[in-house]
């Protein structure tokens, strides 16, 4: 068993005795589920996404005596496939006892943003995925996400849209907001845009699209692979067990184990419902 003893916190405890505090580690932003769907599972591990394909606009019948002509309806389907994931720190009684923080309650917290952390890594992969890519020339512009955009409508995908980046890609954008004379960004309207985004990751709304930021956004060939998509029916998740900490007591070896676990899997239900958006990393 590996133990989080006193020489793991010996340099933690120094700087403490005189701070009495912790600086929090760094971890990327985790983002809302709000963009996700959810499928709705039975005693399998897999579920399926169903998706009726398009079945075509109306004809006119040849006259009024004859007979309207039926139509086979076709159905696609995505799969996605939930696995555990797990992550766990032990404490031993003594780095508990002459550490003059709260252990336990920073162990526990830094489980849970483990967990946190490996969900988004898995839905951050996703975002280079689609197969309809808009390529920026070189740093991210408005005019690349709004052709984004246009590309989802030209598909005739439905909103709301939500867009994914890294925070390099919104840096750009602030950027650009910051230079640009256009009426739309004058008067400081876009101002929020900079100040620090909050732990769901929500970066502020630009041009009217939600946009959320994460660095576990997926880097490929020297390029970051963000994204814009419809947020109800291009990604989803299936989750059997929500994320959870429990501890345990290990009384032979003096500790006690913050054991953190999640079941669930996440993949692209409808390919042509999203866009990358790629830009030089």
């Amino acid at each position: 068993m590996a133990s989080t003893g006193i020489s793991a916190v010996a340099d933690q405890i120094a700087a403490e005795v005189v701070e009495a505090r912790t600086i929090k580690e760094l971890r990327p932003a985790m983002t809302s589920r709000m963009f996700l769907r959810e499928a709705v599972g039975g005693y399998s591990n897999i579920v399926s996404f169903p998706a009726w394909g398009d079945p075509g606009a109306a004809s006119a019948p040849t006259d009024d005596l004859s007979e309207i002509t039926s139509t086979v309806l076709s159905d696609t389907q995505a799969s996605v496939t939930a696995a555990g994931i797990g992550f766990r720190v032990d404490i031993t009684d003594l780095a508990k006892a002459i550490t003059p923080s709260d252990l336990y309650s920073e162990a526990g917290r830094m489980v849970g943003a483990a967990l946190g952390e490996k969900w988004e890594t898995d839905l951050a992969a996703l975002m280079d995925d689609f197969s309809n890519v808009t390529t920026a020339a070189s740093t991210l512009t408005g005019v690349d996400v709004l052709a984004a955009v246009s590309a989802l409508e030209q598909r005739d995908v439905p909103g709301p849209f939500y867009g994914y980046f890294d925070p390099k890609q919104t840096g750009e954008l602030r950027v650009e907001i910051a230079t640009t004379n256009a009426q739309y960004q004058s008067g400081g309207r876009d101002a929020d845009k900079v100040r620090p985004f909050g732990a769901d990751g929500y970066w502020g709304e630009y041009l009217g699209l939600p946009i959320f930021q994460t660095s576990l956004v997926v880097t490929t060939s020297s390029l970051i692979g963000g994204a814009v998509f419809n947020g109800e029916d291009a990604l989803g998740f299936y989750e059997i067990i929500g994320p959870h900490i429990e501890t345990q007591r290990d009384a032979s070896y003096k500790a006690t184990e913050f054991v953190g676990y999640h079941v669930y899997g996440v993949a692209e239900i409808s390919d042509t419902r999203g866009q990358t958006v790629k830009s030089a990393a």
